[in-house]
């Protein structure tokens, strides 16, 4: 029992690989440090204060993207911020009333994050700045009008906006290219660990890869498809360059040769290398023959990238590529507007608001018995930890209160070491240098750096010269919130995390079925989308079980049982995508009954429905076998898919309870 609970604890605090990224750190800490040194020689720190949460606001929230993409974001998500101080205003009413408005706009919030990943960023900004403004109303409602304070909160973001103006103008092309390096050394990886023998380690290592390489695809697809620019000339250069890195793929997997995989994966390297660095792009290795399917297929996402740096290099200066005022506006316009099909949000929505109504009303009612200065952190814990978008909620509480601990430690002996003034700043700024890293990496790292950061930043904006710690109202204060979330927001409400996992699996196998007829059938143009979604699919089932397993008891032991089905799944879409790319126009095509057959089969596998004697043909006997990336027959190849279907069966007749 105790070594369960260290590997549950391992699993909890595990976290992600993740590069230094520079061009955030340096704004972010330029953007928090220029206003707080402002602040210190006009000695106006509380007006500097709330244009440096603006700065912090951003930077924190600031994900994947062009510069374009992320400026789009922030004509959203900063006016969505910035409404949140007004709340400020209830301050005035009875108590009583200002919860219940809370309470409504909480779940409005809780709506209006569901319309996509900018709204998701303006209303938390919007609860956080909410929540400060409403927290500090007895203090500041004399000093400064609510109003300034949102406008002050909108400099902020607009310095945000010009130290990333500053950066696109050196290197507009910067995130695009970054992303597309990391998508080659993803290819290099499987093709790789694809030419390593078939033993266990190996299997897993592949599995990896090939996870790694869907995951990095999915970003890069995101970062580069633009639909409102769909008919622009990178745009597709762009798609060519996609559709040329999902040939790629599925040749790597369907190849066999150990020394031709190597020598594509360092050729791999060598591409991804050259991207990164703004090289010029290595030629075809003279080792390598150009007629091989799998070389022709590097070769050729090679010549894509370089036709688009050499289209990019024409027309840099081309009206589509300004970023112009017009430009901005429409795109404004085109953000806002949302079909009323988008406005519908289904009953999961609805629940995960009124999760979120009913823990900030508790936590905002808490200062009927928390009589601190800073009780408003309660809320505020709350807030930052209810995002079940961002990962498990669970999780998360708990993460927030290790984190939180740890980062009191250190922001203690920061206050007690250190005198306010300079290095004091100096401290908070390389604090500030560090958040973006460590958001990447894990939500504890970032709970750890945040604490010293606020508690260094409310030090400063304090008037006098003596250092004032609040470290252990902050360790309480989050610890109630984050007891709030794990009770309201968690344990109190049934957990359906089997019938989640089971309609996610639905959805996956209904691509599986799609894409296995596409292949079968003459003369489809459709497999790259097919494949796409289909292992985009399973790649999201696959990380709804990762969140799931550092959760405690039943949701871990669920995603336990859940893992050997999505491997099978997985193996089974790599036999359709090897089969595809292995047959050629003069090879017949598997029967078309058949193929329904099968593909109506997969269906129809579903835990709870599944007779073991009902699949397809029960004199098959499954065996564990890798993928045979050999060109198999017709009858070979629905041979392969009906052992696997079979597998498939056997596992979710063992996952089904027993009534």
């Amino acid at each position: 029992m105790r070594w369960v609970g260290i590997m549950w604890l391992h699993k909890l605090l595990r976290s992600n690989p993740a590069k230094w990224p520079t061009g955030r750190s340096i704004r972010m800490a330029i953007g928090v440090g220029t206003p707080l040194a402002v602040g210190i020689l006009s000695g106006q720190m509380l007006f500097c204060l709330w244009v440096t949460l603006g700065v912090m606001m951003q930077s924190a929230g600031e994900g994947p993207g062009s510069y374009r993409s992320l400026f789009n974001r922030l004509l959203i998500v900063a006016p969505i911020g910035a409404l949140g101080y007004f709340a400020g205003h209830l301050w005035a009413l009875p108590y009583p009333l200002a919860l219940a408005i809370g309470a409504l706009l909480s779940f409005v919030a809780g709506i209006l994050n569901s319309y996509g990943p900018a709204y998701s960023k303006g209303t938390l900004q919007a609860l956080i700045g909410g929540t400060v403004a409403f927290g500090l109303a007895p203090d500041i409602h004399n000093v400064i009008p609510y109003w300034q304070v949102a406008a002050l909160y909108l400099v902020g973001a607009a310095f945000y906006a010009l130290l990333l103006g500053v950066e696109a103008l050196i290197d507009r092309r910067r995130p695009q290219r970054q992303l597309l390096a990391d998508y080659l050394m993803t290819l290099a990886q499987l093709a790789s660990s694809c030419a390593k023998a078939n033993d266990h380690s190996s299997r897993r290592l592949r599995e990896q890869s090939r996870q790694a390489v869907i995951d990095q695809y999915e970003v890069l697809y995101t970062v580069l498809i633009d639909s409102r620019y769909a008919h622009s000339q990178s745009n597709q250069h762009h798609t060519a360059i996609l559709q040329a890195g999902d040939g790629v793929f599925s040749a790597i997997l369907a190849h066999h040769d150990a020394s031709l995989l190597l020598a594509n994966a360092h050729w791999l390297q060598q591409l991804s290398y050259a991207v990164r660095h703004k090289h010029a792009l290595p030629s075809l290795p003279s080792n390598l023959a150009p007629n091989n399917r799998l070389v022709s297929r590097v070769n050729l996402l090679a010549a894509s990238i370089e036709l688009l740096d050499v289209t990019n290099a024409k027309t840099a200066r081309s009206h589509d590529q300004r970023w112009n005022i017009s430009a901005l506006i429409s795109t404004l316009w085109m953000n806002r507007y949302l079909k009323l099909s988008h406005l519908i949000v289904g009953p999961e929505v609805l629940k995960t608001a009124a999760k979120l109504s009913l823990c900030m009303t508790i936590a905002y009612s808490m200062k009927y018995w928390v009589q601190d200065d800073h009780w408003y952190w309660i809320p505020l814990t709350v807030a930052l930890v209810m995002k079940p978008e961002l990962g498990s909620v669970f999780v998360r509480a708990v993460l927030r209160i290790i984190g939180t601990a740890i980062g009191v430690l250190i922001g203690s002996a920061i206050l007690i070491l250190v005198p306010k003034g300079i290095g004091l700043l100096a401290i908070l700024i390389a604090l500030a240098a560090c958040m973006p890293w460590a958001v990447l990496r894990s939500y504890a790292l970032q709970s750890i750096l945040l604490t010293p950061l606020v508690l260094i930043l409310i030090d400063l904006t304090s008037p006098g010269m003596v250092n004032i710690n609040y470290a252990g109202q902050r360790l309480i204060d989050t610890a109630i919130g984050g007891t709030i979330v794990l009770i309201f927001g968690y344990f109190i409400w049934s957990r359906s995390h089997e019938r989640q996992l089971a309609s996610s699996y639905q959805v996956a196998m209904q691509a599986l079925a799609d894409y296995l007829r596409g292949v079968c059938e003459p003369a489809a143009t459709t497999l790259p989308s097919l494949r796409r979604d289909v292992y985009r699919q399973l790649s999201n089932l696959r990380s709804q079980l990762q969140k799931q397993l550092s959760e405690p008891p039943p949701a871990s032991r669920e995603a336990t049982k859940w893992f050997p089905i999505i491997m099978a799944a997985e193996r089974l879409a790599d036999r359709v995508t090897i089969y595809a790319d292995n047959w050629s126009t003069d090879d017949p095509l598997p029967q078309a009954g058949e193929v329904e057959a099968l593909a109506q089969q997969m269906q129809s596998l579903m835990a709870g429905n599944v007779p073991l004697t009902a699949v397809l043909r029960p004199e098959t006997v499954w065996q564990e076998t890798v993928p045979d990336t050999e060109k198999p027959s017709q009858d070979d190849f629905l041979a392969e898919i009906t052992s696997e279907l079979m597998l498939l069966a056997r596992l979710l007749h063992a996952t089904t309870p027993r009534r």
